[in-house]
């Protein structure tokens, strides 16, 4: 590490030191700490311990949860104990448990809290949740990453729709202009930030997203939405559920928008985007022990953009506008059986397509994925909840080349990846301490075998307060355009007509990560929470491009002088860094959310601007209820700088009138301090960014 970081991290760590050691402190003293100068309705404790200091009460409760069960992830619980950290989640064992009950850094955005941001896509509801870095490079195009590592194709981020996986075999990370839902039928969106490969494979380093839909039995009836605005220039969602039978419930649906494009003072802008899409769920109960889920989607649209392509003639490079087309469609089919309250087990299996063209140079690539995945669990005795499972993908891709931008050694390519893991919980002391050890063993066709373990240990003292530690290893497996791709980049102006060309590598190795986590939650009274996570990450084998050679003429066609350089997994690096979260109920109309997040960075990628995150971000939300049917909803957001990106503060507004539970009129103001702004640094790979602008829309929203 360089000599000048070494003050940064001192002055980082101490900090985050200070701030834990604040917070047990706090802990330990909780009933003195909120009970001076507050009002007795917000001071009463959740804990009441009797004249003799036991939590009898408590106790009771706990041992009616954990009777004949006795494991983390069924520990039944009433909401009105601690109900922040009674938060439904099944992200982080692929069972249902609770935020409480969970080792690791998970974090839910619920229904609620999206509708009341004001949001209008899933990458702006991401905006809310600690550690994740979300910054939008254009109107369509969004660098969203968890602890580091930012950049158009964030490639150390899992992203899941219903389960169904949306990381691009390719390229490597999200393309997020493909990935809407109608946001009404989110029941919620978990975000474990750190490893999760144990349960979810390989490209789950440094974080999961998991995108959770209502069931259709939640979604009856007939649904209208309807908007427009300065940016979101118009948009409607239309859905209708109901019954198919007795044991069967449907909904159908169809969306569409069309956004107005970002701002760019020194060219047009570009990089509108309008989308259609349609699809269904069905979820059918033919017994009380099983469930099974069909669902599809199919959407169609377009999203604009410029880049700066290199060209044959001088000055060899070009401000190039080139339109995407983009369609594609997935069915997925799940069935779920239930044997008893330990037993149970679940097959899944989808497929998806994915395709896009660009119409100025002619890039045109069609991406079709097969993914079976099956799990299984079960008690052992009385102290261990086992949960085992395997799964196989095949992806298969066609890509026509562009001279002059991207030369791929095969035009199609089909590979598979096979894949099991096992994790077992065990109960270390009864009702408190917890113990969780796994390991997912997978095989790939880039890196033939990999193996990816955690160890991870949960302490609840009581259902309102808990810690945890864990230590876990990730891997990033190499992506098509890692291995047979080379792609071409402007010349240097210093080299006038020569051309950087970036060649693949299939000697490329996966990228490793070593990470170690601690956090701490507690809900002292029941109109505060509070969530706070250190972590530090060791990164090995880093992909970066190194020069190979002079420069040489290559016949081609077409002819030209080509700058080679070769990629290898040459660099190590760390971050390490604090998140906090807290939820303040100062009535029960008035409630206070806010988050904060420091992250230091030692990695260094071979293009300029790639990987870079703000160090400091913090989101402030307040939602009132103004008297009987008005909410009045302010989030203030700030960034640090980052790379040639100034510092920014950002306001959004929102009030909404809702005279009856069926109907709901809201005026939202989004990025009200001012006129524009850019989120992202430069592209690495040519996308010219676009200025995020001031923007009102008003919204009807009627049920039936």
């Amino acid at each position: 590490m360089d000599a000048d970081k070494q003050p940064k991290r001192t002055w980082l760590l101490r900090c985050a030191l200070c701030v834990l050691v604040s917070l047990v402190w706090g802990w330990t003293q909780e009933s003195e700490l909120f009970a001076e100068d507050l009002p007795p309705a917000l001071t009463e404790p959740l804990d009441n311990p009797d004249e003799d200091g036991d939590d009898d009460d408590l106790d009771a409760l706990l041992d009616m949860a954990d009777e004949d069960v006795g494991q983390l992830s069924n520990v039944k619980v009433s909401t009105s104990v601690a109900p922040a950290l009674q938060a439904e989640v099944t992200s982080v064992s692929r069972q249902v448990s609770t935020v409480g009950k969970s080792p690791a850094a998970i974090f839910v955005v619920s229904n609620e809290m999206i509708r009341r941001s004001g949001a209008r896509n899933v990458p702006d509801a991401l905006r809310m949740v600690p550690g994740v870095h979300v910054a939008r490079m254009n109107a369509n195009t969004w660098s969203i990453s968890i602890r580091g590592f930012g950049g158009r194709f964030a490639d150390k981020l899992l992203v899941q729709i219903d389960g169904r996986t949306v990381y691009s075999p390719v390229f490597g990370g999200t393309i997020w202009d493909v990935q809407n839902v109608i946001l009404e039928d989110v029941e919620r969106i978990e975000v474990i930030r750190g490893p999760g490969a144990t349960i979810w494979g390989a490209n789950a380093v440094n974080g999961i997203i998991n995108v959770i839909t209502k069931q259709a039995a939640d979604t009856q009836g007939l649904l209208v939405q309807g908007g427009v605005g300065t940016e979101e220039r118009g948009f409607g969602n239309v859905r209708m559920g109901g019954q198919l039978g007795q044991n069967a419930t449907y909904r159908v649906y169809g969306q569409g928008f069309n956004r107005d494009a970002g701002l760019d003072v020194a060219a047009p802008e570009l990089d509108d985007w309008n989308l259609g899409q349609g699809g269904m769920r069905i979820d059918w109960k033919p017994t009380d022990n099983d469930h099974f889920t069909l669902q599809g989607d199919y959407y169609d649209g377009s999203a604009g953009l410029r880049a700066l392509y290199p060209i044959a003639a001088p000055p060899f490079v070009a401000s190039v506008s080139d339109p995407q087309e983009i369609v594609g469609s997935n069915v997925l089919g799940r069935w779920t059986h239930t044997i008893d309250d330990d037993t149970s087990w679940s097959a899944q299996f989808y497929y998806d397509r994915a395709a896009r063209r660009f119409e100025t140079t002619g890039l045109d690539f069609n991406i079709e994925t097969i993914d079976l995945d099956t799990f299984y669990r079960f008690a052992l005795g009385d102290r261990h909840h086992v949960i085992v499972g395997a799964g196989y993908r095949n992806v298969t891709d066609s890509i026509v080349d562009v001279p002059y931008l991207y030369d791929f050694t095969l035009s199609s390519r089909s590979v598979n990846n096979f894949s099991y893991f096992i994790q077992d919980e065990i109960m270390l002391r009864e009702k408190e301490l917890f113990l969780t050890l796994g390991s997912k063993f997978s095989h790939n066709a880039y890196s033939q075998f990999e193996m990816q373990p955690t160890v991870r240990m949960l302490w609840t003292p009581s259902e309102s307060r808990s810690i945890w530690g864990s230590v876990s290893r990730a891997v990033r497996t190499p992506s098509r355009s890692n291995n047979d791709i080379t792609y071409f980049l402007p010349p240097d102006p210093a080299l006038p007509g020569v051309f950087p060309a970036i060649a693949g590598n299939t000697a490329i190795e996966s990228e490793d990560l070593l990470a170690y986590e601690i956090g701490m939650r507690s809900q002292p009274a029941k109109w505060f929470s509070w969530d706070a996570t250190a972590f530090y990450n060791r990164y090995d084998n880093l992909i970066e491009p190194s020069l190979a050679g002079p420069p040489f003429l290559d016949a081609g066609p077409p002819a030209r002088f080509i700058l080679p350089f070769g990629i290898a997994n040459t660099r190590k690096g760390e971050t390490y860094g604090f998140e906090l979260a807290t939820n303040i109920e100062i009535n029960p109309i008035w409630r206070l959310y806010g988050t904060y997040s420091a992250i230091q960075t030692d990695y260094v990628s071979g293009f300029p601007g790639t990987g870079l995150v703000p160090s400091n971000q913090i989101y402030l939300q307040s939602s009132w209820d103004i008297g009987r049917d008005w909410q009045f909803d302010a989030i203030w957001r700030y960034a640090d700088s980052t790379g040639d990106v100034p510092a920014y503060n950002a306001m959004d507004l929102r009030l909404a009138w809702r005279p009856a539970r069926n109907f709901e009129l809201a005026l939202v103001g989004r990025n009200l301090l001012d006129g524009s702004h850019f989120e992202a640094p430069a592209d690495s790979v040519g996308l010219q960014r676009t200025e995020v602008e001031r923007e009102i829309y008003g919204m009807v929203t009627w049920k039936y």
